[in-house]
């Protein structure tokens, strides 16, 4: 990566990454603090492989969209939550199937049966603050180095 500030924004998701623990199934979350679940969040990023520079990519959107909106909301909050809502869909779901052969009637040929769990943690409240947060504080930089060229250059496309 030639850009230092992309290259800085990579490591400190990464960093993000490395500091989220170990992997949680989705439908072990109930009843840990939205922090906690943030961070946990972050390791279901990193299991499911999203690239760092997708996170950045995210953020960067984000701002482009608030700063090129007519009428923007200019709550920093509503920002992070939409950051947050871009990447969590990209990893949000824990999924478990199990099979298990059962005979429905005394001799005759068993059945496979098939069950499954699928969980998905709710996009919204305290978690995707936190998120949201956190992508802020990796993306910080590179959004000051080079939002005002993306805004130019979305201006110029718009003329």
């Amino acid at each position: 990566m030639n850009d230092f500030w992309v290259a800085n924004a990579v490591e400190r998701v990464n960093g993000l990454y490395a500091q989220a623990g170990p992997f949680e199934e989705a439908f072990r979350l109930a009843g840990l603090p939205p922090k906690e679940r943030a961070r946990k969040a972050w390791a279901r990023f990193r299991d499911a492989g999203v690239a760092p520079e997708r996170v950045v990519q995210s953020w960067l959107v984000v701002e482009l969209a608030v700063r090129l909106d007519p009428q923007p909301d200019g709550d920093r909050e509503f920002k992070r939550v939409q950051g947050a809502k871009l990447i969590h869909r990209l990893a949000s779901g824990s999924h478990k199937r199990w099979e298990r052969e059962a005979m429905l009637k005394p001799g005759t040929v068993p059945k496979i049966i098939v069950t499954e769990l699928h969980k998905y943690p709710h996009s919204r409240g305290k978690v995707l603050r936190y998120i949201g947060a956190d992508m802020e504080d990796a993306c910080g930089l590179v959004v000051s180095s080079h939002l005002p060229g993306l805004l130019s250059a979305a201006n110029d496309e718009d003329t």
